[in-house]
């Protein structure tokens, strides 16, 4: 599929490649705002935390390095040049890594809201797993810690206010062994509990809230937006669904909304390790507040972000990203049209951050300068593959989570024709990108050559079906946000 690296210019004078990137461009052109933080996998590693990515370098054809105290980054843009008096797309990789150095020196105290599904599908084993593992991450809190238990099935109940651990521990799990499950499933309701639990931590805590379900309900835009307000107020909101009857788009759309985890287990039997990753990463948070600043020349506008939330008023746009925990990294694309009126562009960034214990660091960020040139070729030639790899990526993976959501609706031509179109939106990146972005490209067509197999083979609704689609989510969901998922 690749031979010996090619140079950009080569690469533009194939027409069966340009063809194909033709075809790419019609992908990155689809990008709209995704907000999402995953696990890199449904099944989780014995390892509590994501592996470390290697050293972030500012070795791209247009990107600069910045750093302070407990993380650093690279900005990255795709272009040198746009051409001139036309709008010209151009994406901007952001890549922010905390110090893994930190991991063992910092342990940030935590405020930890467990918000678990008691509805009557939970009967039986499931909600006997899930009073187990509770109990055992209750068990693994320290004393200092602070939880609150929030149950929901019709409705919510508050089984524990927020309060230390040690202060209740005994108590609270008594409480956790009675649970029964009965009822429907109002999600909104445990989530809305949750929230007001976590506005009584104390100043400096970490919080974060864990959402646990096995099934669904017609709240999906309500359960959206209490997981944006958390994630706006500075709590992290993950969840895990369990079994193969919930809705993975609802239950991810949760994640993605509150910048949390989002899991699929086939039974309860591995919510615990689920529960000890939250856990786990929660109490590694070394960054929060973590935001970059993006001062657009006139003319520029801004199109979309992938992988956290960002507003523009018109000349400045804020990306905030959140939280990150020792070793974390994390990834945005973000889309710009830039109308190439002035010769030269300055894209001026700042960024800032809390190290845990900390006042606010303001980091200065080296300016980026994009040059307009009347020659479609030199800025072909200007173009960072790198970059390009990485959004194509990331769109393509937006449009597989389109793809398995018509498979689940039924629609399997549909859902084909969008992997088979993502295949060839991949190859074109590849043909273009530098020998590093060569490895994670071609798992990533490798993984949804995968997938149209599954597509044939297995019934939308069978439970092999089903249990495929909810893996190949969680994988692209991942993708969204951190680069090298598949």
């Amino acid at each position: 599929m690749r031979g010996s690296p090619m140079s950009s210019s080569l690469w533009f004078q194939s027409a069966k490649l340009r063809r194909a990137f033709a075809l790419s461009a019609v992908v990155l052109a689809t990008g709209g705002l995704v907000l999402y933080k995953a696990p890199s996998s449904a099944a989780y590693p014995t390892t509590p935390l994501l592996p470390i990515r290697a050293p972030l370098a500012a070795d791209g054809k247009n990107a600069v390095s910045f750093s302070g105290p407990g993380a650093r980054g690279v900005l990255s843009l795709s272009h040198t040049k746009i051409l001139t008096g036309q709008a010209t797309p151009v994406y901007a990789e952001l890549k922010l890594v905390a110090d893994a150095s930190e991991r063992a020196a910092v342990r940030a105290p935590i405020s930890l809201a467990v918000v678990l599904d008691t509805s009557g599908s939970m009967s039986g084993e499931k909600i006997e797993d899930a009073k187990r593992s509770v109990l055992r991450l209750i068990s693994d809190m320290r004393d200092e810690d602070e939880i609150t238990v929030i149950r929901y099935s019709d409705t919510s109940e508050l089984l524990q206010p927020l309060t230390r651990v040690g202060s209740v521990r005994a108590a609270l799990s008594a409480r956790i062994r009675e649970i029964t499950a009965e009822g429907g499933t109002n999600i909104p309701a445990g989530l809305a509990h949750g929230l007001r639990s976590l506005d009584e931590a104390a100043k400096g805590r970490v919080r974060r809230i864990v959402l646990v379900s096995d099934g669904l309900d017609g709240t999906r835009a309500q359960a959206e937006s209490l997981a944006r307000t958390s994630f706006a107020s500075g709590i992290t909101v993950s969840s895990l669904g369990i079994g193969l009857d919930f809705d993975e788009g609802y239950m991810g759309s949760v994640a993605q909304s509150g910048h949390g985890n989002f899991a699929f287990i086939k039974d309860g039997s591995s919510l615990a390790g689920f529960l000890k990753r939250e856990l786990d990463e929660t109490v590694a948070t070394t960054v929060e507040n973590a935001r970059v600043d993006l001062e657009l020349p006139s003319g520029t506008r801004f199109v979309s972000a992938t992988g956290a939330d960002a507003s523009f008023d018109g000349r400045h746009l804020e990306i905030r990203v959140g939280s990150l925990f020792a070793g974390d990294e994390r990834r945005v694309i973000v889309e710009l049209a830039v109308d190439g009126s002035n010769n030269v562009s300055d894209i001026r960034p700042s960024a800032s951050w809390n190290k845990i214990g900390e006042p606010t660091t303001s980091v200065a960020v080296p300016a980026l300068t994009l040059v307009a040139s009347a020659d479609p070729s030199a800025v072909e030639r200007g173009r960072d593959g790198a970059v390009l790899a990485s959004t194509t990526s990331v769109i393509a993976s937006k449009r597989q989570l389109a793809a398995a959501d018509a498979y689940s609706r039924g629609d399997v031509a549909t859902a084909t024709r969008l992997t088979a179109e993502n295949e060839a939106a991949l190859g074109a990146a590849l043909a273009a990108a530098p020998p590093a972005a060569a490895p994670a490209l071609t798992a990533q067509m490798n993984a949804y050559s995968e997938r149209k197999k599954d597509f044939g083979a297995h019934r939308p609704g069978s439970a092999e079906g089903k249990s495929a689609a909810k893996a190949a989510a969680v994988q692209d969901l991942d993708n969204l946000n951190r680069a090298s998922s598949f």
